[in-house]
This record gives structure tokens, sequence and C-alpha cells, in this order.
């Protein structure tokens, strides 16, 4: 197999860089609106407590994806990232997806947490197949 370029290396890190940075800015958006807003707070079956907890947790695992697919670490590390990245993504998508159909419905929240939870999934799709590429040179 032929090894890529120096020039393709930076735009895989630019584009990872960018879906790291976009989740990350969506989540600590959704947070700081969680940690003003009061109806925001109430609007779900989750507390103040556990949104916040999902969206800085899913900061954490997105930021890791990040790391551990730009450095290219060993399996056991890609394992658990990808891992993380897939349940952060789904308790996000469900968090969005509860503010989109609760009793009063915030589609603002809820479509930043849908698009972030997406793209959280996408980074760690990025940490398994940035690895992939490493093994084959």
């Amino acid at each position: 197999m032929v090894g890529q370029t120096g020039r393709g290396d930076r735009a895989g890190g630019f584009t990872l860089l960018m879906l790291c940075t976009t989740a990350s800015v969506l989540l600590l958006g959704v947070a700081l609106l969680v940690a003003v807003s009061d109806d925001l707070a109430d609007a779900t079956l989750f507390s103040r407590a556990g949104i916040m907890a999902v969206t800085i947790g899913g900061v954490v695992v997105v930021c890791a994806a990040g790391v551990i697919a730009q450095r290219r670490t060993g399996p056991p590390a890609r394992t658990v990232t990808v891992i993380l990245s897939m349940v952060a993504a789904a308790l996000v998508a469900c968090v969005g997806f509860l503010f989109l159909f609760s009793a009063t419905p915030q589609l603002s929240a809820g479509l930043l947490l849908v698009v972030a939870a997406v793209l959280i999934a996408l980074c760690g799709r990025e940490a398994a197949h940035a690895s992939r590429a490493g093994e084959a040179r």
C-alpha cells in the first residue's frame, strides 16, 4: 500500500481539529445555556447536573479521541476511545432528543446536541481509521 504524503497528513489533522473543536464548542455552549437558564435545565428528565455531566463528559471524550487519533496510539487505548466515543455520542443524542421532544421543546439546545453527537461519533471513527493508517505504514 502506498504511504500518504505530508499534505494528506496535514489535511487529516486539520479535519480532526475542526471536528473536535466544533463538537467541543457546541457542547460547551449547551452547558452554558443550561447553567444560565432554569427553563432549559428543567425541560428534560435529567437535572441540571445530569445535563452538565453529559455535555462536559462529551467534551472530554471528544478531546481524548482527537489526541489519540492524532498520536496513533496502541490498540487498547484506541479500543477504549472508540467505545467511549460511541457511548458519549449515544448519551448526547439521547439528551438532545429529550430536549426536542419534551413538554416544552427547546429546539436550539436539542439541535446543538444532536449535531454534537454526530461529530463525537465522527471523531471516534477517525480515531479508529487513523490508527489503521498508522499500522499500514
